[in-house]
């Protein structure tokens, strides 16, 4: 069993439960960075380690996300690790890092959860990305779209690897989607509307557009229910806006926890992720694995790799709002919901374990 070091900024649960199955493979051990990322509240942080060495650094925190420690480099020498990888570049953390592998002369590898590449961006931020971003051995990207981020500031793409990104177990999957009575049974435990029940789940912050949401659900007949599920600095503007416009037909519940999300999209006709942008963006899958559509914007490299047009879901430009009402208008037979279901299960945890455990053999190999 090789030894693998992974460095990362905070223990999310998603790594956390990708961790711990990959741990039953390899002699993992995880280096987290800081405790929290400044703007998660304390109910996102619920996975523990089990299978796994775990690591969290006291550092100094800059910000919701930078942070500085001296630690990491000690932790490598000491550790005589088969594999390194090193899980972003943005932090003083990170940068100290990976100048000590490159100087010498580390073999390691580069993960990114998801990446967007801006043409518009500061060039000495574009320069930083040119610097700290090639010089791994291979690279662990998600989908095709985020492997692009990494071409645009010079990484070689024959050193890319693809891997089915989720945040959902087989066992989480459905067996099958469920019928409306099946759904409305579930509404009705829930003191939900017995119509239409669409679903937005995620942080009441300007990136994720819940704004225009709202005014796009002003629109349309109040038979249609839609559920805001989150927290964040939004809200209370948020639910002034569903005062002022006399919005019955929409309802804000608080932050929930990952397996009662995932009844939320099992009852639900379909999920909408109108995002401004997201360079993943793991609620898509999750919708999906319930046997759930998913509606997105065409800003979450999610959406764009494991949406099927028409199939288990639509993508929608945010600029032409005329045809996101549209597609809510559509009907979503009961095949949307199979089609879902056969999406999520090509992407799970366990999946993804296996994709690493193979680029980890290359890697050795090289």
């Amino acid at each position: 069993m090789f030894k693998v070091l992974w460095l990362f900024n905070h223990p999310a649960p998603y790594k956390i439960d990708f961790f711990n199955q990959l741990g039953e493979q390899v002699d993992l051990t995880a280096i987290f960075e800081r405790t929290s990322e400044g703007d998660r509240g304390k109910a996102f942080y619920y996975e523990k380690a089990k299978n796994f060495k775990e690591i969290i650094l006291s550092s100094l925190k800059l910000g919701n996300y930078n942070n500085f420690t001296n630690a990491i480099i000690p932790l490598i020498k000491k550790g005589h690790y088969d594999i390194i990888v090193i899980n972003g570049w943005s932090t003083l953390s990170e940068m100290k890092t990976i100048r000590y592998l490159k100087r010498h002369k580390i073999p390691y590898i580069f993960a990114i959860n998801g990446g967007i590449a801006r043409d518009n961006e500061p060039q000495w931020r574009k320069r930083l990305k040119e610097k700290y971003l090639p010089g791994a051995a291979l690279y662990l990207s998600p989908d095709p779209f985020s492997s692009t981020y990494l071409t645009y500031y010079g990484v070689d793409e024959m050193r890319i690897r693809l891997f089915p990104y989720s945040t959902i177990f087989k066992r989480e999957i459905q067996p099958r989607s469920l019928s409306a009575e099946e759904k409305q049974t579930l509404r009705q435990q829930e003191h939900l509307p017995a119509g239409p029940l669409y679903l937005s789940v995620g942080s009441f912050i300007p990136r994720k557009n819940d704004d225009q949401l709202l005014r796009i659900w002003n629109k349309l007949t109040p038979e249609k229910t839609l559920l805001l599920i989150g927290d964040g600095p939004e809200k209370e503007r948020f639910q002034h806006f569903i005062e002022d416009h006399k919005l019955h037909n929409v309802l804000i519940l608080p932050f929930k926890p990952h397996d009662e999300i995932l009844r939320y999209f099992r009852m639900a006709d379909a999920s909408i992720f109108l995002t401004k942008e997201d360079i993943y963006g793991h609620v898509v899958n999750e919708c999906l694995s319930q046997g759930t559509p998913v509606i997105a914007s065409e800003n979450a490299n999610s959406a764009r790799h494991l949406i099927e047009e028409g199939k288990n879901g639509y993508l929608v430009s945010l600029d032409k709002e005329d045809e996101i009402m549209k597609v809510l208008e559509k009907p979503l037979t009961p095949s949307f919901g199979e089609e879902a279901l056969k999406t999520a299960k090509e992407n799970t945890i366990e999946s993804m374990c296996q994709a690493h455990l193979k680029i980890f053999q290359e890697f050795l190999s090289l």
